[in-house]
């Protein structure tokens, strides 16, 4: 394909504090480099956004705004993906941040080691402190064979203690954020997002990416900020918010089969499973915004485990990569003892400090 900007940058937009979108805008367009095009997605949002995404100061910069009915972060992605014209591809949120010398450093070192996909680091930002999350500890100019396999599993499950492949921290490698993706190889390889996905598109999207891509890298930089707001789309109660997760994870699963994945991959699936059910639990059936009594709500839990996927996961999920603590939510789901699971999981988020 014929690439006119070296870089595509993909905005989604939905309802953002202004604030917020002002310093996510600010923060594309002062970047120290200059070859690339900003899309950015109106998916929806109210009147006012959509006029002042028409109107900014775009400082010269090459800048497309597309407007849509309200579909989700995945179609809004995907809007972006059909226009975009650069050789790579990133996505920044809307109330989210990058460094200035962020274009910088990640083209210049895609361009030097060929590479197809390339991760680095994000500062999480919870408003009261900061934290570093990185999936690696170095720079990796080209992944292993070992290295690609391990990256999936850390696109699947998260922080579980079973990575065979150092130099790796115990952070994941899911989410769309800090990643940059070669055009050529998302247009060849069909590579978008499932339309309709509304929890864990990205993991999803990023598991067929790793397993199209044969030229992985990771520079250990800190560049990407990511605001973590109690208002975000992973903090809002939803309801029978659960139900969105099978949706992700009858994807998740049609790709390990299509793939022929191996046992240890449906054993990381089925560990994925029993998170999401937990998530859920905790987001959904827990949250102080749902106004169905206690007993109400844990009844309403009890019943999806026994509804697939998440039955077939506990059923057949080991334990053998879990930690003692994540293996007393599996023991507790099995009894169904599910009013001793919301209380323990409760106080074991806290601990967390999530």
């Amino acid at each position: 394909m014929a690439n006119t900007r070296m870089l595509s940058v993909i905005v989604p937009v939905y309802n953002v504090k202004r604030e917020y979108l002002d310093e996510c805008i600010d923060s594309i367009l002062s970047q120290t480099f200059t070859d690339f095009e900003l899309i950015i997605v109106d998916d929806g949002a109210d009147g006012d956004t959509a006029g002042y995404l028409d109107s900014f100061d775009r400082r010269g910069t090459d800048v497309k705004v597309i407007h849509q009915k309200n579909a989700g972060v995945a179609c809004a992605r995907n809007a972006g993906l059909d226009v975009a014209n650069g050789k790579y591809i990133t996505f920044v949120d809307s109330d989210d941040t990058i460094e200035k010398d962020c274009f910088e450093g990640i083209v210049n070192f895609a361009e030097e080691n060929g590479l197809e996909v390339l991760m680095w680091g994000i500062t999480r930002d919870f408003g009261n402190r900061k934290s570093e999350f990185s999936p690696y500890v170095c720079d990796i100019a080209h992944f292993t064979g070992d290295q690609r396999e391990e990256v999936k599993f850390k696109c699947l499950v998260g922080i579980l203690p079973f990575y065979k492949c150092p130099p790796a921290s115990a952070d994941a490698a899911g989410s769309a954020c800090a990643k940059l993706y070669a055009n050529d190889l998302l247009k060849e390889r069909g590579l978008k997002y499932i339309p309709g996905l509304k929890r864990a598109e990205d993991m999803e999207f990023n598991l067929r990416v790793f397993d199209a891509a044969q030229h992985v890298g990771y520079l250990y930089r800190f560049y990407y900020n990511y605001r973590q707001l109690e208002t975000s789309a992973t903090y809002t109660y939803r309801e029978n918010g659960i139900e969105v997760f099978k949706d992700s994870l009858a994807a998740i699963k049609d790709h390990l089969v299509s793939a022929k994945s191996s046992d240890l991959f449906f054993q990381v699936y089925y560990m994925r499973c029993m998170f999401f059910f937990l998530e859920s639990m905790d987001m959904d059936y827990m949250n102080p915004n749902n106004p169905k009594p206690f007993r109400v709500r844990i009844g309403e839990l009890a019943a999806k485990a026994d509804e697939e996927p998440f039955c077939e996961a506990i059923k057949n999920l080991r334990g053998d990569h879990l930690t003692f603590a994540r293996k007393i939510p599996l023991f507790l789901i099995k009894h169904k003892m599910f009013t001793t699971l919301a209380l323990f999981y409760g106080v074991y988020r806290k601990t967390q400090n999530k």
